[in-house]
């Protein structure tokens, strides 16, 4: 079983919050929590110090290089390792994962391996 839903950290424990929907599992049963900041305090996420994945991020890398002649010149979307959008810009990326239901993909520009990046002075 796999389910995403949204806690609140309250007093050092995490409130589910549910909308109205149940949740599924037995009394004491032990589940896996990835944490990442939505918002804080009723605010935006702007200030919240993000928490990031290790695991995650290297799927991340790993799609990047195994993929990286098939989408050079383009913007992708990821959400985990699995591509949910990409175009010419990023914006047309982002709408694409919006339209496959992931609203904060990770998006980068993919470079041909050729591609020299030069950042200085």
């Amino acid at each position: 079983m796999q389910d995403k839903i949204q806690a609140t950290y309250r007093n050092g424990i995490f409130v589910p919050i549910l909308n109205g929907e149940d949740i599924d599992l037995p009394e004491e049963t032990t589940v896996e929590l990835t944490l990442k900041a939505v918002r804080t305090n009723g605010g935006s996420s702007h200030n919240a110090t993000p928490v990031f994945d290790k695991a995650e991020i290297e799927n991340q890398m790993y799609w990047l290089k195994k993929h990286r002649d098939e989408y050079a010149g383009q913007y992708v979307a990821l959400d985990g390792d699995v591509l949910v959008g990409h175009g010419a810009t990023i914006r047309e990326a982002h709408e694409q994962a919006k339209q496959n239901g992931v609203n904060d993909p990770f998006l980068t520009r993919i470079f041909s391996e050729e591609t020299v990046l030069s950042g200085g002075l």
